[in-house]
Parts: C-alpha cells; sequence; structure tokens
C-alpha cells in the first residue's frame, strides 16, 4: 500500500547492506522520470489493447530490488511483466484478495519465481480470501474457484456435521505453504493489558435525550415503509455515544462523558510522561479531538488520515508525521484513522491505544492496536475501549463491544472468516 512505502525504505535500509543489491523506489517522481509520455505510446496500442501506461526499457537502471505500490503495479501491468522476477513479495497482501479486480489480476500476471503473500488476515470476508491468496502464490493447488467453492468453501460455511473434517483437510493441503507465527512465538514483549473499567460510562441526559429520538423516528419512518433507516439510525447512535456536541449548539463537555473519561484517563497518562494513540476513522471526531487536547493540554495534536500525504513535497510524510511523533521526548498524543492508518506502520513509542470509536471488525482493530504492540515496544501497552452504557437499555456501543468480543474469539484460526458484521447482526444491534 502506498502509506507504507516510506516504511519499506525505512526498514530496508535498517536492514539490508549495499551487498544486497540496489534498491528502486518506482514511485512519485523516479515513476515519472521512467515513464514514456502518453502521446509517444502508439494509436495501436492504446486503442486496440487499452494500454496508457508503459515505462522505458531501461527503467530499472541497475536496480536489484524495487519497491511499488498495487496501484502502480496494476496501471503498469505490461511493462513490469516483461521482467522475470527472480522474488515477489505482496505486504498486506489482503489487497488482492478479491479474484475479478484488477490489482488482483495484474498481480498474477507477474512472472516470478518465488511468490511470498504478507498479511496478518488472509481471510478476513470469506474463505474466497484464502483461494485468492494461494491462486497468486502456486496457481491450481486449491483447484478453479468454482471447485474450490464446492469442495471447501460452501461446505465449511454452511458448518455441516463434517466441518471439522473439511477444514483440517484445507488445513493439512495448504500447510506446506503456510509460515504462521504469532508475537509471542518469536518475541518477548511487554504485557498487553485490555483495560476494562472504560467499558461503563454512564449516558449523559443530552445523549438520553438524542438516542430516544432516533430511535422514535427510526421506528416510525419504519412503519411508513422508508428504506435504509436502520443504518441512518445506527450511525446516529454511534455519533451520539462519541460526539453529541456536534448535535447541540448548547451542550458543554459535561454532555460528553466520554471526552469527559478521555481528558481523565490522558491526565493520568501525563503523570507518567508517556505516549498515547487514539483511533477514529470519523473526520468531525478526530476535529473535535484535536481541539480539545489543544484547549486542555496545550498540544497541537497531529491527525494522519486518507488525507495525510505520501509526497514529501506538499510537506511531512505520513511517515514523517508518525517518525516526528516518535521522536519528541514525555507525554504525546496522536489521533489515526483505523482505516488509513491501522497497519503497517510502527509506532512504537506509545503504549496507550485508546480506540474512541470501533470498527465493524475486530481484526482491523487489533490491526490498529499492533501499531503499538509490536517487535520493539519495551513498556506494557494498555487498550482501551471505551462505551457508553445506559442502566435500563443496551446502547449501540455495549452491543456492538458484546458482538466484536464474540467474534473476536474466531480471530486465531485463519480459516475462521473474521467477518464485518452482516446485515442481521447489525439489526441485532438495534
Amino acid at each position: 500500500p502506498v502509506s507504507l512505502l516510506e516504511n519499506w525504505e525505512s526498514e530496508i535500509n535498517r536492514f539490508f547492506s549495499a551487498k544486497f543489491g540496489k534498491g528502486l523506489s518506482l514511485y512519485g517522481d523516479n515513476l515519472k522520470q521512467r515513464k514514456i509520455p502518453k502521446h509517444l505510446i502508439s494509436p495501436q496500442l492504446r486503442n486496440d489493447y487499452g494500454i496508457t501506461n508503459l515505462l522505458e526499457d531501461n527503467w530499472l537502471g541497475g536496480a536489484d530490488i524495487v519497491l511499488t505500490t498495487y496501484e502502480t503495479m496494476r496501471d503498469l501491468e505490461f511493462s513490469l511483466g516483461r521482467v522475470d522476477w527472480s522474488i515477489m513479495i505482496c505486504d498486506e497482501a489482503q489487497k488482492i484478495k478479491v479474484p475479478t479486480a484488477m490489482v488482483t489480476k495484474a498481480a498474477k500476471a507477474q512472472k516470478a519465481d518465488f511468490k511470498i503473500a504478507c498479511t496478518g488476515t488472509p481471510v478476513e470476508n470469506s474463505l474466497v480470501d484464502l483461494w485468492c491468496l494461494f491462486d497468486f502464490i502456486q496457481e491450481n493447488l486449491l483447484g478453479s474457484l468454482s471447485e474450490f467453492n464446492k469442495e471447501y468453501r460452501r461446505p465449511i460455511e454452511k458448518k455441516d456435521d463434517e466441518d471439522s473434517a473439511i477444514i483440517d483437510e484445507l488445513r493439512q493441503l495448504i500447510e506446506p505453504q503456510v509460515l504462521r507465527r504469532m508475537k509471542h512465538d518469536v518475541a518477548e514483549l511487554p504485557a498487553k493489558h485490555e483495560v476494562n473499567d472504560c467499558k461503563n460510562i454512564e449516558m449523559s441526559t443530552l445523549q438520553r435525550t438524542l438516542y430516544k429520538q432516533v430511535s422514535n423516528d427510526c421506528r416510525s419512518l419504519s412503519e411508513q415503509g422508508h428504506k435504509g433507516v436502520m443504518l441512518t439510525a445506527l450511525h446516529s447512535m454511534r455519533m451520539i455515544c462519541a460526539h453529541p456536541l456536534k448535535l447541540q449548539e448548547q451542550a458543554t463537555i459535561k454532555d460528553s462523558p466520554k471526552a469527559e473519561w478521555l481528558i481523565d484517563t490522558l491526565e493520568v497518562i501525563k503523570q507518567k510522561d508517556e505516549k498515547v494513540i487514539i483511533f477514529t476513522e470519523f473526520r468531525p471526531i478526530q476535529v473535535f479531538l484535536k481541539r480539545l487536547l489543544l484547549e486542555r493540554f496545550g498540544l497541537n495534536v497531529t491527525t494522519v488520515n486518507g488525507d495525510s500525504n505520501t509526497n514529501s513535497r506538499k510537506g511531512l510524510t505520513r511517515q514523517g508525521i508518525i517518525d516526528k511523533f516518535q521522536e519528541v521526548n514525555g507525554f504525546n498524543v496522536i489521533v489515526l484513522s483505523t482505516v488509513a492508518v491501522g497497519f503497517g506502520v510502527n509506532i512504537q513509542k506509545a503504549n496507550h491505544v485508546i480506540h474512541y470509536t470501533r470498527s465493524w471488525n475486530p481484526a482491523k482493530e487489533d490491526q490498529a492496536t499492533d501499531r503499538a504492540y509490536r517487535i520493539g515496544q519495551d513498556k506494557e501497552v494498555f487498550v482501551y475501549y471505551p462505551s457508553i452504557a445506559a442502566d435500563d437499555f443496551e446502547t449501540f456501543e455495549i452491543k456492538l463491544d458484546k458482538l466484536l468480543s464474540s467474534k473476536r474469539s474466531l480471530a486465531d484460526d485463519m480459516l475462521k472468516p473474521n467477518v464485518e458484521l452482516t446485515q442481521e447482526l447489525i439489526q441485532s444491534i438495534y
């Protein structure tokens, strides 16, 4: 992924000496300098084959290691496909899990003697993800997709009586091609603690009023036959729990008990002189947290999301922002998007991880937590899932926490799909 280019460059410089070969980052200016101008590409290639991106013949320039993005590989499939690669490595290989996607087809079109797919989540949605990765690694090992669906996917996902036997058969088939090691197998890391006393933050009067209003409106609109109101209502409930101040002009910080909890928690962490990562994918909440932390702690907190660039000409890059955060001594906070920066980067200087809002997928949450809990971490890590609760009913956040906890128990088995919540489960939250 493009967001990890700098991290990969940094790790290559760290672990590889010059004797291992010359590296080339095929992105940005390096890519522009090596592309053939579009007007010089023949009309036949453009019109008959749809080829609008090509590299010059000598684009490699003596490089032995080429680092590039999935999107560049997709756009330059034909130029890259002319090279006889010794090794092809796909990091965060779930990017090529969809059989019909152009990026997947481009990856499988490359000529390589040895292929590696690196991912912590080989099965995110269904066993088709697994088939697609193995079709890249060793074509036909699991047969065609239709054969795989018939022999393995459908019986396993139906949970027939023979489910365990079929899973064991599939496991034995792929075992020679899999190297799966958990952190505790390869490193002695400090303890990781889930802080549970923040999972029962009492709902404020304003939140209760707003919550009841959304619930009543949803029921009324549903009875009238309006479609899609449930998902809209759930999003509103989610925002009421996390950020009620946005919905009421006269509201104060007292109306947002989660924000109050955050301030109190950060005060304690500040006394310890330690660093904090706050995860939320919602832009309004990122902006709110940035303003809150400036007012309460005088911190000009950096937010890293999908807008954060990877091109140093536009200012600090994403990796540069994270490096700067890590270099500052003492207490500090960084706000990250679970979606945009939930994987690949290293932030071991932080040892407190706060999931201010939750992901629908526990695997993505755990990947986000592991930005801090990874090799190189020398402090105990504390993980927080602050949740708004009520004494007379289960709120959105409490129901979501229970569902994610039940699904998280499957996460260690790579053949058990750790799927995002289905429509049925979403309805149970409502």
